[in-house]
C-alpha cells in the first residue's frame, strides 16, 4: 500500500509503502499491541521471509498450472517470452515480452481485440492460504525493459469474468538540473535498487529503518542483506511503524527525484461475466467435466490507437541557440561602438581642421 506525504519532491509528492504486518499491531492503543487473531499470520510470515528465495518458489503454485492459455498477435506465446521471477511479497509471477539480453521484444502493427495478448488463468484458490484476504491476480502493464513489481501500478482481475483492457500510451520526458524537475536516469543505473523511483524510496525507508530499528523491513525488498526486523516482536514491529509515521508527518527526505523518461499506458478496463460452458470438456470416457468458474478467468489485452501522446520538456534556450544570442548581441554592440569610434574621430580631425584654418588663415 501507498500513501503520499505533504512533502517530497515539491511536484507530487513522495510515496511511501506501507508494511505488510503494519496492520497486524496496534501501536498506538494497547501495551503489547498483538492481536491475538494475527499471531498465526505474523509467525507464517517470519517463516516465509526466512526461506530463500528458491523455497519460496517451490512453495508457490507452479506458473505453468496458473497460465492455462497464452496468444499473441494471433499466435501461440512462445516460451522464450515468458519469464518467471519471484515477488518477495506476493510469490510466484509471470512476465511475457520482457527485453531481455540478445532478444527483441515483440512488436505490433495494428490495433484491436485480435492483434493484442489473450490469456487463460487458472487462480488456483483451492491452494490459497487462509491468511489471503483477496482471490485474484495483479497484472501490471509495463515497458518491456522494465522490471515490473507487483505493489505499484496495477489492477486486480477476479475468477468468473473476462477482462478486456484497452491501452493507450503516454510519454513524459523531463529534464535533469539545473532544470527545475531535476530528473534522474534511473534507467542507467545498474543497482536494482536504483532502477526506478520507488525502489530508490524503498532503499530509503530500509536505510530509516536500520538506522533507527536496528534492523529492516523484508517486505519492502531491498538491502535484504541486512538483518530483518523481527514482526512478532512488538518493539521491533512497532518502531518501523513509528519510521513510516515520522516520515510521512516530516517529509522522507529521500533524494529521490522524477524519472527522466516516463511511459503510461491509460488502461481502460470493462470486464464481462464468464459462462461454464466455455470451461466444459470430455473424458476420455465420454463424460463432459466443466471446471469451476471461481478458479478461472479470462484477460485480453490490446491497444486501441497507436498514437502516442508525447509531453516533452524543453529548454527556453538550447546552449547553441544561447550562444547565437549571445554572439549577436555582442556583434551588435561592437558595431555601434566602432561606428561611434569612428563618428568621434571624423569629429575630432574636423574641428582640429576648423581650428588650424583659424590660426593660421
Amino acid at each position: 500500500m501507498q500513501f503520499k506525504t505533504g512533502k517530497g519532491d515539491g511536484i507530487t509528492g513522495t510515496p511511501l509503502i506501507y508494511s505488510e504486518s503494519r496492520g497486524l499491531y496496534n501501536c498506538q492503543n494497547r501495551s503489547d499491541g498483538k492481536d491475538e487473531g494475527n499471531e498465526k499470520i505474523l509467525n507464517f510470515l517470519m517463516i516465509y521471509y526466512g526461506l530463500d528465495e528458491e523455497k519460496r518458489f517451490e512453495l508457490g503454485i507452479d506458473p505453468t498450472r496458473f497460465l492455462e492459455i497464452c496468444s499473441f498477435n494471433q499466435r501461440i506465446c512462445s516460451a522464450s517470452y515468458l519469464d518467471l521471477f519471484m515477488s518477495f511479497r506476493y510469490g510466484n509471477c509471470i512476465t511475457f515480452n520482457k527485453r531481455n539480453e540478445g532478444m527483441k521484444a515483440l512488436l505490433i502493427s495494428e490495433t484491436g481485440y485480435k492483434s493484442g495478448l489473450h490469456m487463460e488463468l487458472n487462480l488456483n484458490i483451492d491452494e490459497y492460504l487462509n491468511t489471503t484476504h483477496t482471490i485474484g491476480a495483479k497484472i501490471i502493464i509495463h515497458e518491456p525493459t522494465e522490471n515490473p513489481n507487483p505493489e505499484e501500478d496495477v489492477f486486480i482481475v477476479s475468477p468468473g469474468y473476462e477482462f478486456t483492457v484497452s491501452l493507450k500510451q503516454t510519454v513524459y520526458r523531463r529534464l535533469s538540473a539545473p532544470y527545475k524537475d531535476h530528473c534522474f536516469n534511473y534507467d542507467s543505473q545498474g543497482d536494482n535498487a536504483m532502477r526506478s523511483k520507488n525502489a530508490c524510496i524503498r532503499t530509503c525507508i530500509q536505510r530509516k529503518n536500520f538506522e533507527n530499528c536496528g534492523c529492516i523491513d523484508q517486505t519492502l525488498g531491498v538491502m535484504s542483506e541486512l538483518k530483518p526486523c523481527n514482526f512478532t516482536n512488538y518493539t521491533e514491529a512497532c518502531c518501523l511503524d513509528k519510521v513510516l509515521d515520522i516520515m510521512s508527518r516530516n517529509g522522507p527526505a529521500c533524494n529521490c527525484n522524477l524519472p527522466c523518461r516516463s511511459i503510461y499506458y491509460n488502461e481502460m478496463m470493462s470486464k464481462s461475466r464468464l459462462r461454464s460452458s466455455e470451461f466444459c470438456e470430455v473424458d476420455s470416457e465420454g463424460f463432459p467435466f466443466c471446471f469451476h468458474l471461481r478458479n478461472h478467468l479470462k484477460l485480453n489485452v490490446y491497444y486501441s490507437s497507436l498514437e502516442r501522446h508525447v509531453y516533452e520538456q524543453r529548454a527556453k534556450w538550447d546552449p547553441t541557440e544561447l550562444a547565437s544570442f549571445i554572439g549577436n548581441e555582442l556583434g551588435l554592440w561592437l558595431g555601434l561602438s566602432l561606428m561611434i569610434i569612428f563618428e568621434i574621430l571624423e569629429i575630432c580631425c574636423l574641428l582640429s581642421l576648423y581650428i588650424f584654418k583659424l590660426l593660421f588663415f
